[in-house]
């Protein structure tokens, strides 16, 4: 059910940019994000700082789309939202000496401090290029082109990646012991 809230408001953007256009599809994101974000308070799940971000972001550049009647607005949306996952990361990184991966991970994987460095700085990497190549397929694509970039692109490039990472934090966790003590 919670994958199904997660992605809920991206299904919902991409049905209704194909029934009617992008400013039907940009309100129906903007009422699909807050809702996500209520179920999620109902379901008692952790909102994450993504979840807000993104919600915020939606929310700002899809009232300022619809306003000014603008698409340019809502596609420059990802590239800030990204932008600021990739700062976040940064910020917690350097300011706190901790990596905000391992802060939301760490009580579940037990990594060197090395690796959830490198795998944060990966991370940065994959947002700041998501976002510059979502610049790039905005300003010189179609409009359908980008929408199926921000459906189906940035949805397979993560899942990629993430099964990079994946790989990567399986390669240095420290508990393979215990977690087959667990197992068995």
């Amino acid at each position: 059910m919670l994958l199904v809230l997660e992605y809920l408001p991206l299904i919902l953007f991409f049905i209704f940019y194909l029934l009617g256009d992008i400013f039907i599809a940009t309100g129906v994101l903007m009422i699909a994000t807050v809702m996500q974000i209520i179920g999620m308070k109902f379901m008692r799940e952790p909102v994450t700082p993504r979840h807000w971000i993104v919600m915020w972001a939606v929310l700002i550049f899809g009232s300022i789309t619809l306003f000014l009647h603008d698409e340019w607005f809502v596609k420059i949306k990802v590239t800030v939202i990204y932008v600021a996952i990739a700062l976040f990361l940064l910020v917690g990184l350097w300011w706190k000496k901790k990596s905000p991966l391992q802060s939301m991970l760490g009580s579940e994987i037990n990594l060197p401090v090395f690796a959830w460095h490198r795998l944060t700085y990966a991370w940065v990497i994959f947002a700041l290029s998501l976002a510059v190549i979502n610049v790039y397929i905005a300003e010189a694509m179609s409009l359908d082109a980008w929408v199926n970039f921000k459906v189906f692109g940035i949805l397979g490039a993560t899942l990629v990646f993430s099964v990079f990472s994946g790989a990567y934090m399986f390669k240095h966790h420290t508990d393979r012991e215990k977690d087959a003590e667990e197992i068995e």
